[in-house]
């Protein structure tokens, strides 16, 4: 072989070779978009500087480190999540939502993450214990029971409750405002909200547990089957290797 043949054929194989393309340059992570709604502690909040944390933040940003994906992370009221997935502005709810059948017809669920309990929470004095010894105490006209407005227990509440005053509230800690202001005598959301409030406040309620329990998990689109078989599989793993019981230790 000639030089001349021998020096077009080399430049021929750098030229295409992958390591003198643009393949070997960096290159940006993608995205993806979480819906999320920083009112409902532990699972999701801000602190003082504005950064999320909570228990499922905490997960999902593993899992964006471990995917090298960049998170972008959207503040979204609770009755507005679904609608803001399924309109793709986010590609996933990560909020503490509640598997329910209504949704799952509407959005793809991973595997739940944790478990709640409907609970009923009433101020803790000595007439709420003797009136209201059951979930059907409630149900009687007069009586006034708030929830948040799109929640798991208001779906539950809604299907359940004929004769009591439901009241509906935008945020959480405006059902509890309403309570401590004596403006309703009870109101309803899972067992992981109260005992957080309870701290917060530094008092009892008295509760009566529903037989309403609610598994919580993050929700993609129905055709993101890729993304949520990503997710379970990831679920999974940090299960095993223990990470998941750190990231429970740490916020209940």
């Amino acid at each position: 072989m000639t030089r001349l043949k021998l020096f077009v054929l080399l430049n021929s194989l750098l030229l295409c070779s992958p390591v003198m393309s643009n393949s070997n340059t960096s290159v940006s992570k993608q995205n993806l978009t979480i819906c999320s709604e920083s009112g409902f502690p532990p699972f999701e909040m801000k602190d003082d500087s504005g950064q999320w944390k909570g228990f499922d933040i905490d997960i999902i940003q593993k899992f964006a480190q471990e995917s090298n994906l960049n998170l972008i992370m959207l503040d979204i009221s609770l009755d507005g999540l679904i609608p803001a997935l399924t309109t793709k502005k986010c590609d996933l709810i990560v909020s503490g939502l509640t598997v329910t059948e209504e949704r799952s017809q509407v959005v793809l669920f991973t595997k739940p993450v944790y478990s709640v309990t409907v609970t009923a929470a009433f101020l803790d004095s000595e007439e709420s214990r003797n009136r209201f010894k059951s979930f059907s105490d409630m149900d009687k006209k007069g009586i006034k029971i708030a929830s948040q407005t799109g929640s798991a227990a208001s779906l539950y509440l809604k299907k359940t409750i004929s004769q009591a005053s439901l009241m509906f509230y935008s945020s959480e800690n405006d059902e509890v405002s309403a309570i401590l202001q004596k403006k309703t005598h009870v109101f309803v959301d899972d067992n992981v909200f109260i005992s957080h409030v309870e701290k917060k406040l530094n008092r009892k309620f008295y509760q009566l547990p529903l037989s309403e329990r609610g598994d919580i998990a993050f929700a993609a689109r129905k055709e993101d089957t890729e993304l949520v078989h990503k997710l379970n599989v990831f679920i999974e793993k940090i299960k095993l290797s223990g990470e998941y019981e750190g990231i429970v230790k740490k916020y209940f």
